[in-house]
């Protein structure tokens, strides 16, 4: 019966149901069959298919709100440069037009408005256009009003220059309101947003790492349709494989989030890419690099023994996968990301095992949600630059490499 639920999420919002795990999946099947004053899974299921309110109920529930005024603050310095070295400088009679989805509780979009307006432009210059799939989360972006918590890493200067204090929250002042707008949709679907014209540029930060293969196409469709001729895509760390496209091309190789959409990549020059950001000085040599824990290439043999329970530890998997028992490992990491799906070792060390399978794709897929959760997560670093070296993508693998030393070096100074 969980995998008709899971079924359901990735035909409706295209949410990998693995990523939510049987333990969080269960949680939310309790509480809303509660709510439904239901007993039988059978009841609910049917509940769901044949209730709009309901579904979208559900999928409040499943929806993965975690986000931050200027989260990863990359992004938002390369917009800062671009806006002021490209865009003002061009004196371009018509509005900026930028979009931000998922939009989640406002954080991204409203940081993107106080970039625009440290650099000088007015609401009036530009619009925002914020994409989510649930409604809760739109309606807390339009009060506006947030904790401490969501300021976690946000200059102190900016939150007292763009928000007032009321009781125990901080409320957006009504000038970075003016140029956002708020819209209820989906980007699987491939109407959405269509009355639109494409933006000049587009957030679409850590979505596809919950998709399904199905939904990254469809959703990859949608931003491609989106994002104007010579206009900038911004995504997350451990979704730049997916834009390694002749369509996008990275504005800088050092930083690979950073896309300029061409309809030719002929015309691109590294020249001009490398201008709208700050160029390495010194760049280190690439590396070979060991992980720390080495690990069998090949499974050599199967265990005899009984497979770990869940409780054991991810300190027991790597035992298995050092002793080239590489199915029991897996199987005790696919047991703990069943019981907590945030779980960055796991995932990581799950996927170094299917990289000594040479099941490079799931692999990949394991690290990029490694990363995801743990930007500092070394051996997942570099196995993926590995494999991007495998697939001959050897700009993607020298990124990755000068990440890994960039980790070394904050360890040694931290």
């Amino acid at each position: 019966m969980m995998t008709a639920f899971g079924r359901l999420l990735a035909e409706t919002i295209g949410m990998n149901p693995d990523v939510l795990g049987d333990k969080e999946l269960a949680r939310v099947l309790r509480e809303r069959m509660s709510a439904c004053a239901l007993e039988d899974e059978a009841q609910y299921l049917e509940r769901l298919q044949s209730s709009p309110r309901e579904m979208e109920d559900f999928i409040e529930a499943v929806v993965i709100s975690e986000t931050s005024f200027f989260r990863d603050k990359g992004p938002f310095a390369s917009l800062d440069r671009h806006v002021r070295n490209e865009w003002i400088p061009a004196r371009r009679a018509r509005r900026l037009r930028i979009l931000s989805a998922p939009c989640s509780s406002g954080e991204e979009p409203y940081s993107i408005a106080m970039v625009l307006l440290e650099a000088g432009m007015k609401p009036g210059d530009y619009r925002i256009d914020a994409l989510d799939i649930s409604r809760t989360l739109l309606r807390k972006a339009v009060r506006a009003a947030y904790t401490q918590y969501s300021f976690r890493g946000t200059p102190v200067l900016l939150r007292t220059r763009y928000f007032e204090t009321v009781g125990n929250e901080y409320v957006l002042k009504d000038h970075v309101r003016q140029g956002v707008r708020f819209i209820h949709g989906n980007l699987l679907d491939g109407h959405a947003l269509a009355d639109q014209p494409p933006y000049d540029v587009v957030f679409c930060r850590n979505l596809l790492i919950y998709f399904g293969a199905q939904a990254r196409a469809r959703v990859l469709s949608s931003i491609d349709r989106l994002v104007a001729p010579d206009g900038l895509l911004f995504v997350g760390h451990a979704e730049t494989s997916c834009f390694q496209t002749a369509r996008f091309v990275p504005l800088n190789p050092r930083a690979g989030f950073h896309f300029r959409k061409v309809e030719d990549n002929s015309a691109t020059t590294q020249e001009g890419a490398v201008a709208d950001l700050p160029s390495i000085v010194s760049v280190p040599p690439p590396v070979q690099i060991t992980p720390k824990r080495p690990i069998a290439t090949r499974e050599t043999k199967q265990s005899s023994r009984e497979i770990p329970k869940p409780k054991d530890s991810i300190e027991m998997a790597r035992q298995l996968a050092d002793q080239g028992q590489l199915s029991d490992a897996a199987t005790i990491c696919e047991r703990l990301l069943r019981e907590d799906n945030t779980n960055a070792d796991a995932y990581c060390l799950l996927g170094i095992v299917l990289h000594g399978q040479e099941d490079l794709q799931r692999a990949e897929e394991c690290f990029n949600r490694a990363i995801y959760l743990d930007e500092q997560c070394y051996d997942a670093v570099v196995h993926l630059s590995l494999i991007k070296e495998h697939r001959g993508d050897s700009v993607g693998a020298e990124v990755l490499r000068l990440r890994a030393v960039r980790i070394q070096q904050q360890a040694r100074t931290a």
